[in-house]
This record gives C-alpha cells, sequence and structure tokens, in this order.
C-alpha cells in the first residue's frame, strides 16, 4: 500500500521505494474500521479518541443508537438526559454533568460542539427518544397528535439536512 500524503496512491506492487517502509506481511491492513454501534455521544467530550475503540483500529464512530441521541435537545430536559444516559447506559452520572458542555439545542449545534475536539471520525443518527422528548416533552408516553408528529417529522428532516447520517429507534 502506497501513501502519498493522507491518501492511498496505490495498491499491490509498487516499484518505488518509500521513504519509510513497514513490513506488514502476515498483518491485515485496513484504512480503519467503523463501529457502527456505539453510544459514545457524551464520552467524546471527555475522551476525544473514543477509548479503548481507537486502540483497536477503530476511525470512525456512530452514536445516537438505540434512540438515544444527546441532540436536540431543550435546556430544561439536559437533567432528564443526563439521567437516562447513567441509567440506561451506566455512565456515570458526574462525568455527564462535569465532562459535557450541555450548550447545544440542535443537532447542527451539537455537532459544532464536536468539531475539532475529537480524534476519531463521528457519525450521529437522530434519535426518536430526543425528537419526541422536544416536541412532546416529559408526557412523553401519550399517543402524539398529528401536529406533534408533523413537528417531530419537521425537526427530523432539520437534523437530517444538519448532518445526522439516519433515524434510530429502539
Amino acid at each position: 500500500v502506497a501513501i502519498a500524503g493522507d491518501r492511498i496512491a496505490a495498491i499491490g506492487r509498487i516499484a518505488e521505494r518509500g521513504r519509510r517502509e513497514i513490513d506488514a506481511e502476515g498483518h491485515v491492513v485496513t484504512p480503519g474500521f467503523i463501529d457502527g454501534h456505539t453510544h459514545l455521544d457524551a464520552q467524546l467530550f471527555w475522551d476525544p479518541y473514543a477509548n479503548p475503540s481507537s486502540l483497536h483500529g477503530v476511525t470512525s464512530v456512530i452514536g445516537g443508537n438505540c434512540s438515544f441521541a444527546l441532540a436536540p435537545i431543550r435546556a430544561a430536559d439536559a437533567d432528564y438526559t443526563r439521567r437516562m444516559m447513567a441509567r440506561v447506559e451506566g455512565m456515570p452520572l458526574e462525568s455527564l454533568r462535569e465532562g459535557v458542555p450541555w450548550s447545544w439545542r440542535s443537532t447542527a449545534e451539537y455537532l459544532d460542539a464536536l468539531e475539532g475536539r475529537v480524534g476519531v471520525n463521528v457519525g450521529v443518527m437522530v434519535g426518536h427518544s430526543a425528537i419526541r422528548r422536544y416536541v412532546v416533552g416529559a408526557d412523553g408516553q401519550r399517543e402524539a397528535t398529528p401536529d406533534e408528529i408533523e413537528a417531530m417529522a419537521a425537526l427530523l428532516r432539520a437534523s437530517i439536512e444538519a448532518g445526522g447520517i439516519g433515524f434510530s429507534t429502539s
């Protein structure tokens, strides 16, 4: 595998000698693994390398799975979301309080909060639980009204347009 700058330039038999060569005989050479199901959404703020995933060759992570996403969120719901992540994902509540800025409201703002702060590629799903809580509020166990369903659909569209890579449910 020949690398030029940060790109793969050639694969196979390469006649030219490299400035630096690594003997990978008997090894698997990959550009990095994608972990398509993580719950690193909050952890990335205090662990920008997504350990131990990155130590195992993971270079890209997908968050917001199982309907658990950190955006969109209303400021008043941050404590609810912290407690849900602590309970369901086993994350330390103190880490969620102290290690995450909780400064965003939209998916776009959440992605902006991560920009330039992480050492892995990050994609986020837009979680149904987050959208439902944002639109329906704490009374989310009841059936949503037609207007609320339309508001959730509009919020999902806006979140996907802002960079969300899909919709997750549980």
